[in-house]
């Protein structure tokens, strides 16, 4: 009887770990949950990136049940936008550029007469961006090992370079971009890049033993005063069924 009732927790606990990933994968990898907030319009949205206010980046205001925006806007010098004229009702509120969302919110406007209302949201965009001094890696991972054996080549990986890959380095906010190819040691390498912010590409296909890559962006801070000079990425499982390159920390400097 123990034995069978061990047995059915363990289903139900296997069960409660596929529904919390297939939670993630539904909500973007994230269970974060998403709190109806009461808020009054006008709705003021700040945005920043690494501290400081960002310009250019889109706000969208969508109802709740709809697919058109109600509200669109571009944060200012001073990252704000002022969102004003929403009538009463559900909305998702997004802050996002290229790609890359700043933050999201369920709101609902409501009468300002009923309570203590929210007034101001504030998001870092891309806040896990890697700064560096000039951009430059390399491109590294881990394919099966060569024991003979399947089930030993996947325990003993071996590292591996990863030449002949396209990529793309891109100004967040002007037309400026770079293209390059890996070399044969999987380095890679952007001459003179003005200070800046700009979005990494990475061509996918390469093979791990995390499966194939996926197409890789990240954002990168260009900045002459920065600590790392170089981005040593490795291709990884980057959780959400998806393999990336990521900053390999290790061999970071």
């Amino acid at each position: 009887m123990i034995r069978k009732l061990m047995g059915v927790m363990g289903q139900t606990t296997s069960a409660f770990a596929l529904f919390i990933i297939a939670a993630q994968s539904a909500s973007g990898c994230s269970l974060r949950a998403m709190e109806l907030r009461q808020v009054d319009s006008p709705l003021t949205v700040v945005v920043t990136h690494q501290g400081k206010p960002i310009a250019g980046i889109e706000i969208e205001v969508v109802p709740e049940k709809g697919t058109e925006a109600v509200f669109t806007g571009v944060t200012d010098e001073s990252g704000t936008v002022l969102i004003q004229g929403l009538a009463t009702g559900h909305y998702n509120l997004t802050a996002s550029h290229d790609g890359f969302e700043a933050g999201k919110e369920w709101i609902d406007v409501v009468d300002a007469h009923k309570g203590k209302l929210i007034r101001h949201f504030a998001f870092e965009w891309a806040e896990g961006s890697y700064e560096v001094r000039q951009v430059a890696g390399s491109l590294t991972g881990l394919i099966p090992g060569n024991t003979g054996n399947k089930l030993m080549d996947i325990v003993h990986p071996i590292q591996t370079v990863y030449s002949g890959v396209d990529i793309t380095l891109k100004n967040a906010f002007s037309d400026e971009e770079y293209r390059t190819v890996s070399d044969s040691g999987g380095a890679f390498f952007f001459d003179r890049v003005a200070d800046g912010i700009y979005v990494l590409t990475i061509a996918g296909g390469m093979k791990s033993i995390s499966g194939a890559a996926d197409i890789t962006r990240h954002v990168i801070d260009v900045a002459h005063t920065a600590n790392r000079a170089a981005l040593p990425l490795q291709l990884q499982d980057s959780g959400c069924y998806r393999t990336e390159f990521e900053l390999n920390e290790k061999e970071s400097n």
